[in-house]
């Protein structure tokens, strides 16, 4: 994607709790993603608006945050 092509998404201070929760949902099906799906989510975030505008080796510590996150169990089997 082309730097002009890109959408910056910024929100309010009061939809904070928003994003976090679309965040904490998505990590909890991290394992269903497909890995370049994953890798496209890791490269954005590691560039994406924040309001902690800089974290020195941004993605690397966000590398790291997946890894310590244990995989979900999968779903009961129905039947």
């Amino acid at each position: 994607m082309k730097k002009q092509d890109q959408y910056v998404f910024k929100y309010p201070s009061e939809d904070e709790a928003y994003v976090r929760r679309l965040g904490a949902a998505l990590l909890i099906h991290w394992a269903e993603i497909p890995e370049e799906v994953r890798a496209r989510l890791l490269a954005e975030a590691a560039v994406v608006w924040d309001r902690e505008f800089h974290i020195p080796q941004i993605g690397k510590k966000l590398e790291a945050f997946i890894r310590r996150r244990p995989a979900p169990p999968p779903p009961p089997q129905e039947g």
